[in-house]
């Protein structure tokens, strides 16, 4: 099947030729989102495809095949569905979830799942995946990151209701600036306070990770289940400016800090449970077992000692 866009081009479009990928389900601050569910299911093998149907209107969901190469920031807009067809699809750059500016039409209901990303390059906001200006109910799951060259995706600029699960962070050849999650940009956007609700669950931070297991401002942040083996690495999570992180069940394997203290005006809080595994590491002193936020919404807890086995098997695209 084919048909021409508004440029004229004629761009083949292969509708439902893979077998269909399971929805995974949303949970966590981002379990409202549905994505593109209802909508036209369509496979993607070429940047102007892709193109053509992230930034459409409507409800779509978008199979990618294949490794496509992106040359800027990629625009989603609301209510798409990015997954990919198989282990070995892979978007090289940064897809941007969010408007082209922070009074410009925010993008809500995304999810993207079982993708490879990369962006050794540099392109766009150097990052492998961007959510910002107001971007809302974001879930992300199932993806692999690989030797993006500034963050491997972040979160910012009053984006909020946002879950990241079963990825995996690594950079194997990358070095100079490996910071994984950055959540909240800068302490003078002070308009973030009362946004930025996260939740990072069953994540894997491997090897090359070296900061920003998220790194927070502002935010309301659910960390649990995550496998931290990136030894060598600075620290784990940074508790910055009036931000509140809730640390459950988590596996610290033999890294340098599993959290450290970025506040300047505002003193940001942690509160860790004693489910937290910590291996060859010790828990640091510095900041008192504070009393932070309930999530508001139903979830169940691995076994501290279970995350390594359960997150290394199950983690990234598969």
């Amino acid at each position: 099947m084919s048909y021409r866009n508004r440029l004229g081009v004629s761009l083949a479009l292969t509708l439902l030729a893979l077998p269909a990928i399971s929805a995974r389900a949303a949970d966590g601050y981002g379990g409202s989102a549905t994505g593109g569910a209802g909508g036209t299911a369509v496979t993607v093998t070429t940047l102007a495809q892709l193109t053509q149907y992230v930034t459409a209107s409507g409800k779509y969901i978008i199979t990618v095949s294949g490794t496509i190469t992106l040359p800027d920031n990629l625009h989603v807009t609301s209510n798409k569905t990015i997954q990919g067809a198989n282990t070995s699809a892979t978007i090289n750059g940064d897809l941007f979830l969010g408007s082209g500016s922070s009074s410009g039409t925010p993008t809500v209901n995304v999810i993207v799942q079982n993708l490879n990303f990369t962006n050794p390059n540099g392109v766009g906001d150097h990052d492998g995946i961007s959510i910002k200006n107001n971007a809302a109910n974001i879930f992300i799951t199932h993806c692999t990151f690989t030797d993006c060259k500034d963050g491997s995706l972040d979160i910012t600029e009053k984006s909020d209701n946002v879950t990241v699960s079963w990825c995996r962070f690594r950079y194997p050849t990358i070095v100079g600036h490996d910071f994984v999650n950055l959540v909240g940009a800068s302490d003078s956007q002070t308009g973030d306070a009362g946004k930025l609700h996260c939740t990072f669950h069953h994540n894997w931070y491997d090897a090359g990770c070296v900061e920003r297991m998220p790194r927070v401002r502002f935010g309301r942040v659910h960390v649990y289940n995550n496998y931290y083996g990136c030894a060598g690495n600075n620290y784990c999570v940074g508790v910055g400016e009036a931000s509140q992180i809730l640390v459950e069940n988590n596996y610290f394997d033999g890294i340098t800090l599993p959290w450290k203290n970025y506040s300047k005006t505002v003193q940001g809080l942690i509160h860790w449970n004693t489910g937290n595994v910590f291996v060859n590491t010790t828990i640091p002193t510095w900041a008192p077992n504070s009393t932070v936020f309930t999530p508001p919404y139903s979830y169940t807890l691995t076994a501290g000692s279970s995350v390594k086995s359960t997150v290394t098997a199950s983690a990234g695209n598969h």
